[in-house]
């Protein structure tokens, strides 16, 4: 999970710098929230095919569903109406960042010419 929040902060930096100082409608800043944490997702699980010896697909994919069950969690102790906890939103959002991850570590493995048995 560290490595999800790692690129995403990443990105985040390097997508703020683009909007820090100008105007930028609510709309703007939640879309760029969400494209850094899919961006994340996917090169988080490119950076785990990459950097790890052998064969890692499913791990990252797991990382990154927990990590999306996680910050579901946290909602649960926030005020807000809009950030309310839902089971249906931690298993879409978290079949996306799966999905994300394993796609991010099929690619790493591919580039790093790992067999990959399907």
């Amino acid at each position: 999970m560290v490595i999800f929040i790692a690129s995403e902060i990443v990105i985040g930096y390097f997508l703020g710098n683009l909007i820090v100082g100008r105007f930028a409608s609510m709309g703007l800043k939640f879309l760029m929230q969400g494209l850094s944490m899919l961006i994340g997702f996917y090169v988080g699980g490119f950076l785990v095919g990459v950097i790890s010896p052998g064969v890692r697909i499913w791990e990252p994919a797991a990382g990154a569903f927990c990590s999306v069950a996680l910050l579901m969690v946290v909602t649960l102790f926030t005020p807000s109406v809009f950030y309310h906890f839902s089971l249906i939103k931690v298993i879409l959002g978290g079949i996306i960042a799966f999905a994300l991850a394993l796609y991010g570590a099929r690619m790493g493995e591919r580039v790093m010419r790992n067999r990959l048995d399907e």
